[in-house]
């Protein structure tokens, strides 16, 4: 009678998500895991002795199973039951925040360092400024969960400005945001700074070219979208897991026009609202990560500058555009042509690289420069 009961059990698991494959609509978007899901795909014999129909199909299989996003939920229920605080790469921390787990970089590091020597060798008439941000775990250890251990990110900087200072001016906004780590600089659920946080570092980063910044209290300080549930947390989705607030500092005075290039799309605005309504919010800054962006605004330093950058940079940008009157905007991972010639071309002043010690020590695409 047991053993009946296991098979019927089992047939009826098996029925129920066979069918699901066969009748529920297939998602092409995830907005929990930000990301475009593996459709069914179309049987040849090519593809089948190749196995790249196997290959396929099992990523269909991983993406459209029913109920994906609750079985993600009840498998982080159970391990925390068990006591896990690591789970996918990121720390369940103390007063409600998911930290990223940050390790010992590999040779990645080198690399990404080279080809920034060999770009600033390539353009010896363009000033070159690197502004290194950290990550939350290296501000906030003390909120990381016991026992555990992230790789010091100050060590990294070290050797960032070890192997680059003679190349270009580095800027390391670490010490300005320790200052403000009991201000809400950081998200709990995503791994980006807030923008109050990328407003401490503006003020770092104009220290140190030696213009002056806005005062923060010239800013209208807006909150455009709650409820605010970001990367981390689409890693670790908790059940209870409290929100973030996505806020944006408007300065009345400055006026703005953007070019998205590869697009061909142009803007008045450095925000895109319709992100307001998605899980995906941070993205209501320039609408995500784009291979190229102009801005122009009414700034009265008519430098021509060009901003290459992670996505760290969306928020910090937009006070930027109050100091320079054109910024072209370079995302690497995207933008994969020659980017000194591009710099020759549009007679490109200054070089800004704006990093978290996480990209710049683990992205493959440096080699683009």
């Amino acid at each position: 009678m047991r053993n009946r009961m296991i098979i019927i059990v089992f047939i009826i698991f098996i029925s129920f998500f066979g069918l699901g494959y066969i009748f529920m609509e297939q998602r092409e978007f995830s907005e929990m895991e930000n990301r475009y899901l593996t459709l069914r795909p179309d049987f040849t014999w090519k593809n089948y002795i190749s196995g790249e129909y196997t290959k396929t199909f099992e990523s269909y299989t991983a993406d459209q199973i029913l109920g994906k996003d609750l079985f993600v939920k009840g498998n982080v229920a159970v391990n925390r039951c068990f006591g896990i605080t690591e789970i996918n790469q990121v720390y369940i921390g103390k007063d409600g925040y998911l930290i990223q787990d940050y390790q010992e970089p590999d040779t990645i590091l080198a690399e990404n360092l080279n080809y920034m020597k060999l770009f600033a060798a390539e353009n010896p008439d363009v000033t070159m400024t690197l502004m290194l941000a950290p990550n939350a775990n290296e501000i906030y250890p003390e909120r990381l969960p016991a026992f555990a251990t992230t790789y010091p990110q100050a060590e990294v900087i070290n050797q960032i400005q070890t192997e680059l200072n003679s190349y270009m001016n580095i800027v390391d906004v670490t010490g300005a945001l320790q200052k403000h780590k009991e201000e809400e600089i950081y998200y709990k659920t995503d791994h980006h700074w807030t923008s109050l946080g990328a407003y401490y570092a503006y003020e770092e980063l104009c220290k140190a070219l030696q213009i002056e910044a806005i005062p923060l209290e010239q800013y209208q300080q807006l909150e455009i979208t709650e409820a605010f549930y970001g990367s981390l947390y689409s890693k670790v989705p908790i059940w209870n897991q409290e929100s973030d607030t996505v806020e944006l500092l408007n300065n009345t005075e400055g006026e703005y026009s953007g070019i998205y290039v590869t697009e061909n799309q142009t803007t008045d605005s450095m925000l895109d609202m319709a992100y307001a309504q998605r899980k995906d919010k941070y993205s209501v800054f320039f609408g995500g990560n784009h291979p190229l962006t102009i801005i122009e605004s009414n700034a009265s330093n008519k430098e021509k500058v060009l901003i290459i950058k992670d996505s760290y940079a969306n928020c910090i940008v937009p006070l930027l555009a109050d100091q320079f009157s054109e910024i072209h905007m370079m995302d690497l991972r995207y933008y994969h042509e020659d980017v000194a010639e591009y710099v020759q071309e549009q007679g490109i002043e200054h070089v800004i690289f704006i990093h978290n010690i996480d990209f710049i020590s683990t992205d493959n695409n440096f080699l683009w420069l």
